[in-house]
């Protein structure tokens, strides 16, 4: 049994076109850490946010009308390699697995690892899992449709009043997911998924605004009853 259940999420910056050997390693850096912390009996009992200090370049427009993070926001914050010494103790010394949604956050932290010659703590060694592949299996959906934070969680706005694309509302929104399936709603809710999102044409995928509305009613009459 795992001591904590870690969903992160990490907002990243990308390394300037100049750095060409840097980007043959990893293409952004980290600029912000956001995680949650579930118990062994998936109850969440923590938060985690932070910044931290790209260290080739400011942080991009489009980052910022993205996330809303300034340069102003990383000027103070510490660099990789002790920021997530210090992401690791929050993590703590139990048994733990950590979750994200897809592979793209374990290879951006691997990668930047190599990049910045910094050796990782061991508590981000651990089991990961790439929660999105479980949730779109688990629903009944093939590997070529994946889905997106936004569109799996459905009812986001009703579950947590926070701001689309900010590390810890982010890792929240994943996690929100994985306690539903404990909890044993999956099904219901996979049901509902399903049949809002079947394809009108042959080969197509979809799940936007009807399944989004869907879900916010299903999520909302479970809240009620």
């Amino acid at each position: 049994m795992y001591d904590t259940h870690i969903f992160l999420d990490f907002e990243m910056n990308p390394i300037p076109r100049k750095y060409r050997e840097a980007r043959e390693i990893a293409r952004s850096e980290i600029v912000e850490i956001g995680a949650v912390k579930l118990d062994r009996e998936y109850r969440l009992v923590d938060r985690y946010s932070c910044y931290v200090k790209p260290e080739y370049g400011p942080i991009h427009k489009r980052i910022t009308q993205l996330t809303g993070i300034t340069d102003a926001d990383v000027a103070g914050a510490k660099p990789f390699a002790p920021a997530m010494e210090d992401f690791a103790a929050w993590i703590g010394e139990g048994r733990g697995r950590i979750y994200s949604w897809s592979r793209s956050d374990q290879y951006q932290l691997y990668d930047e690892s190599w990049l910045k010659e910094a050796e990782l703590p061991w508590q981000l060694n651990q089991r990961w899992i790439d929660f999105q592949a479980v949730y779109t299996r688990l629903i009944g959906l093939s590997r070529s449709n994946p889905l997106s934070l936004q569109n799996a969680l459905g009812a986001a706005e009703y579950r947590f009043a926070g701001e689309a694309h900010r590390a810890v509302q982010d890792a929240e929104n994943s996690a929100s997911l994985l306690i539903l399936v404990k909890e044993g709603r999956l099904a219901q809710q996979a049901g509902v998924v399903m049949q809002a999102m079947r394809p009108k044409e042959e080969h197509s995928f979809a799940l936007g605004g009807e399944a989004a509305e869907k879900l916010r009613q299903f999520l909302a009459s479970q809240e009620q009853g």
